[in-house]
């Protein structure tokens, strides 16, 4: 098991017997790096059948459980142990099978560090190859993906409270922001005026096409033409 310490984890698995043998990843499970204390959580379940004295390579999406981690290749082992307060995020996520990991990356650091907006621009800095300024700015997509975690959020965990959705400058910027104003209005309880209703917050996850859910903007940044800039 290989993974690169952010958001994947590579699986090589050998079948020495006379018959295929069924595999399945769960979504939850918890691997550790050989090389540090890097860990992984396996955000969607998987599983494969390997050949009668085959093999089977298989990717599985993770996410991080530090915004501290090395980011580099390295090798993983599986473990028993999980982590309780993912518990709620690995649910939501298995009817959600097409949400960027990135937005499940943004969802694990609040409920297991409470990350400010700033911290995780600068964690989505740190994964740059080049180099970053101090202070990186961040895009309207990336405001509009925390808002859609916050969303998220909300529907697995209401009673809890968390700093991303204290944080003014996320406010600011989504209230600015043409494509998170009537969501950002939503979450934060704002009144739209002239009598306008706000998106009802199942519409901040993907219930129908074209309804400016995570899922759809990322389809429709992949459709887009190659001379399209």
């Amino acid at each position: 098991m290989n993974g690169n310490g952010r958001d994947e984890l590579t699986l090589t698995m050998r079948n020495e017997s006379a018959a295929p043998v069924a595999v399945f990843i769960p979504a939850g499970l918890i691997a550790t790096s050989l090389a540090g204390g890097d860990k992984l959580a396996v955000v969607r379940a998987a599983s494969a059948t390997i050949p009668s004295r085959g093999s089977v390579e298989m990717s599985v999406p993770a996410v991080s459980l530090s915004s501290k981690s090395a980011g580099t290749a390295q090798p993983f082992a599986p473990t028993a142990t999980a982590e309780p307060r993912l518990a709620g995020l690995v649910k939501f996520l298995a009817d959600q099978p097409d949400a960027p990991k990135t937005t499940a990356q943004l969802a694990t650091f609040c409920l297991l560090e409470d990350v400010t907006f700033s911290q995780w621009i600068q964690f989505l800095a740190s994964r740059e190859k080049e180099a970053t300024p101090a202070e990186p700015h961040p895009t309207p997509s990336e405001v509009t993906q925390a808002i859609d975690v916050l969303g998220i959020l909300r529907t697995i965990a209401p009673k809890q409270t968390f700093a991303l959705a204290a944080d003014p400058e996320l406010k600011l910027r989504a209230l600015r922001n043409p494509g998170s104003r009537a969501k950002a209005m939503q979450i934060y309880g704002l009144d739209l005026g002239d009598g306008a209703v706000p998106p009802d917050l199942g519409q901040l996850l993907h219930t129908k096409p074209n309804d400016n859910c995570p899922i759809c903007r990322q389809r429709a940044l992949m459709q887009r033409p190659a001379s399209d800039l």
